[in-house]
């Protein structure tokens, strides 16, 4: 499995960042425990929202117009997926689904398909008749495509809310 990872690299955030290491690693777990939670629930409301992290629309999927859903929610697994994780020094929100990583940053690419046997169901009048056949499709090429709906990742509104965290906590465990 491929990993992916996106930073956070803001001059005002790890000056921040500097002062929280004058903290006791106690505090400092607390604090990166608010920001990994904050991380989580951005990425969640993106998929509500179905919208990267500059507030930019998703491009929708043809199956979610065809259902009538929302984008990347089909079964939901990717979105139960996310989670967070925090330590003294480090908070990190993500998911572990394989398949994560093609839908943030999208795919465009040919790839060979071998020869395989497919089943192509026929359905006949409104009784719910149908039959099923087997077919032999050659092997072939195809581009692969899949726009790139970005979920995670740092806004400019995301990194005001990690600021807010980390000027609030820190002046508060500092007045201790």
């Amino acid at each position: 499995m491929t990993d992916a990872r996106i930073d956070l690299d803001d001059a005002q955030v790890l000056a921040w960042l500097d002062r929280l290491r004058q903290l006791p690693r106690r505090e400092g777990r607390s604090i990166m425990a608010s920001i990994g939670r904050y991380m989580k629930t951005a990425m969640q409301m993106r998929f509500r929202r179905q919208v990267d992290p500059d507030g930019k629309p998703w491009v929708p999927s043809k199956a979610a117009k065809a259902r009538g859903g929302q984008t990347l929610r089909d079964t939901n697994r990717l979105f139960r997926s996310l989670t967070w994780r925090a330590g003294s020094d480090y908070a990190e929100a993500g998911t572990n689904v394989v398949y994560a990583a093609v839908n943030h940053f999208g795919i465009l690419k040919v790839v060979n398909v071998g020869a395989h046997r497919r089943m192509i169901r026929r359905d006949y009048g409104e009784r719910g008749a149908f039959s099923v056949r087997a077919s032999m499709v050659k092997a072939h090429r195809r581009l692969m495509f899949r726009p790139a709906r970005r979920f995670a990742g740092f806004g400019q509104a995301d990194v005001d809310g990690i600021l807010a965290i980390l000027r609030r906590r820190i002046t508060e465990a500092a007045q201790k």
